[in-house]
């Protein structure tokens, strides 16, 4: 069993992990992979607030939003090249 000290700190390594996750992600697979720093920036809340710590909420927090909009954007960006590709396809017959 984790004691609470020991919960803090994977708490506040999943905060910092998650933001490094998320950007990474960015660049690595243009974003396509970036909710899973969104994904463990959630586990990093969870920990965080079971302890009361608040000081690397910012992170987790940062790592969410983040993960959450490059990964949209890159949703949106292969939508938009999907639909151009089946256009330009139309339209050259």
């Amino acid at each position: 069993m984790d004691t609470n000290a020991e919960l803090e700190q994977k708490g506040k390594d999943l905060a910092i992990a998650s933001l490094a996750i998320s950007v990474s992600c960015i660049f690595m697979t243009l974003g396509t992979l970036s909710f899973i720093g969104s994904i463990v920036g959630h586990i990093a809340l969870g920990k965080l607030k079971l302890t009361g710590n608040t000081s690397h909420r910012g992170f987790a927090t940062a790592g969410i939003i983040v993960g959450y909009v490059s990964t949209g954007i890159s949703i949106l960006a292969i939508a938009i090249f999907v639909i151009f590709l089946a256009m330009t396809t139309y339209w050259s017959y």
